[in-house]
């Protein structure tokens, strides 16, 4: 059974590089490795969220794209202005199906 049907965007996937400097710090460049990634993007309800005397809500949504393709934590989901930066991936109980990023959406620039 394919999921193609349902992947109705594209969008590009990044991932932060280290690059090292001479004096020992450590600087990353965001490098595209998927571009225009066809994918699903589901969004849920923001979470309130409390740390301290701070509480702010915090949008999350889930990107679902094609197995074969690896991801993995802090890569970014770049779909218009939007940034959704990953948290985890969630492989599905039916191999080679589809995979699930659960990601923490940003704006560009934020």
């Amino acid at each position: 059974m394919s999921i193609d049907h349902l992947l109705n965007t594209a969008a590009d996937m990044k991932r932060p590089v280290a690059s090292y400097g001479d004096m020992g710090g450590v600087e990353y460049t965001l490098t595209t490795f998927s571009g225009s990634h066809m994918c699903r993007i589901s969004s849920s309800v923001p979470a309130e969220i409390s740390a301290g005397p701070t509480e702010y809500a915090e949008a999350t949504a889930v990107v679902y794209v094609h197995a074969g393709t690896e991801f993995q934590r802090d890569d970014e989901v770049h779909h218009g202005d939007t940034v959704y930066k990953v948290l985890g991936v969630r492989e599905p109980s039916v191999q080679n199906h589809h995979v699930s990023l659960i990601c923490k959406v940003t704006s560009d620039g934020v």
